[in-house]
């Protein structure tokens, strides 16, 4: 899993010939929240390829920021940090293939459990077209979507990780779930076709 991979980037991070007060609570952060990090990095658009160094890099700026954060509401200032670092990641990334052609890697490497090569391969195609889809959603609208309908967040928890009022929460979720829709329904007439 992701998560484990990471354990061995935080060994990096860390100085562990003195190890004070902060540096605990960083692992203590670290250990808890990095799985969700991962989940928002990928609702905020960060390609698949890119998890692990943008949750390193939001781990790079906790450990930077860690001393003048107040304590107050963890999840959501770990939720913004990681959604300017991806914003970042993402505007640095197409920046870098302006000027070079982007090679396509495979969206999802995760093992199936389908019963044939065939049907892992159609589930493989199905998952990959769906996140075609959901990339061309505006970001906040993508990140509503994701959290809510793939990564099975609640409305209050969204709002409560985005500061944004419960109603806003709705509203991009009713705005994504009706251009994903209509992307879909223009996908299939095309298929038709």
């Amino acid at each position: 899993m992701l998560a484990e991979r990471h354990q061995s980037v935080a060994r990096l991070a860390w100085d562990d010939r003195a190890e004070s007060p902060t540096r605990l609570e960083l692992r203590a952060i670290y250990d808890q929240w990095v799985g969700e990090v991962l989940r928002w990095a990928r609702a905020l658009g960060a390609a698949e390829s890119d998890l692990d160094d943008v949750a390193q890099e939001v781990f790079v700026v906790v450990q930077r920021k860690l001393t003048a954060f107040d304590g107050a509401n963890l999840g959501g200032w770990l939720y913004r940090i990681t959604s300017r670092t991806v914003s970042d990641h993402r505007r640095r990334a197409w920046f870098r293939n302006l000027f070079r052609r982007r090679d396509t890697a495979p969206i999802d490497d995760l093992p199936s459990t389908a019963r044939s090569p065939a049907d892992a391969l159609e589930g493989q195609e199905d998952r990959a077209t769906v996140w075609r889809l959901v990339e061309r959603m505006s970001a906040k609208r993508r990140a509503a979507f994701v959290l809510f309908e793939i990564e099975g967040y609640s409305g209050e928890e969204i709002a409560r990780l985005e500061g944004i009022p419960l109603a806003t929460v709705w509203t991009r979720l009713h705005h994504a779930r009706r251009d994903f829709l209509g992307m879909a329904e223009r996908l299939v007439r095309e298929v038709e076709r």
